[in-house]
C-alpha cells in the first residue's frame, strides 16, 4: 500500500497541487512540533499555514486565469496587504502609520514572490 502512494507521488510530483500539499504538510508538522516543544496550544501558530495555502493557491489561480503581469502583481499586493492587515489587527500589533508602511513593504515583497511562483508554475 505504501508503494502505491510512493509511486503516485513520484508520478505526480511536478503538479502544483501536489507541491502545495507537500508544503502544507511539512509546514503544519513543523508548526505542531514547535508548539509542542514550546508548550503552546497545538493550533496557536497555524495562521502561517493558512497564509501559505492562500498565497500558493492564489498564485495557481492567477497562473490559470489571469495572464497580464501587472494585474497579477496588483492582485497579489491586494491579497497580501489585506491578509497582513487582518493578521496585525488580530494580534494587536498595529501601532501607528509606521506599521502601515512596513505592512505595505512586506506586501510588495510577497506580491513579487507570488509573481515569481506564478511565472514558475507557467513553465
Amino acid at each position: 500500500m505504501l508503494k502505491r502512494y510512493i509511486s503516485w507521488l513520484k508520478d505526480n510530483q511536478k503538479k502544483p497541487i501536489v507541491t502545495m500539499l507537500i508544503m502544507v504538510v511539512v509546514a503544519t508538522a513543523v508548526t505542531v512540533i514547535l508548539n509542542l516543544v514550546e508548550g503552546k496550544s497545538i493550533i496557536s501558530n497555524m495562521d502561517f499555514v493558512l497564509f501559505l495555502i492562500i498565497m500558493y493557491s492564489g498564485s495557481w489561480f492567477m497562473n490559470k486565469y489571469i495572464h497580464h503581469t501587472w494585474l497579477q502583481l496588483a492582485l497579489s499586493f491586494c491579497v497580501a496587504f489585506i491578509l497582513l492587515t487582518l493578521q496585525m489587527f488580530s494580534d494587536g500589533s498595529y501601532v501607528d502609520y509606521t506599521s502601515f508602511i512596513v505592512n505595505a513593504g512586506v506586501a510588495v515583497f510577497l506580491a513579487l514572490m507570488m509573481l515569481i511562483v506564478t511565472k514558475s508554475l507557467s513553465k
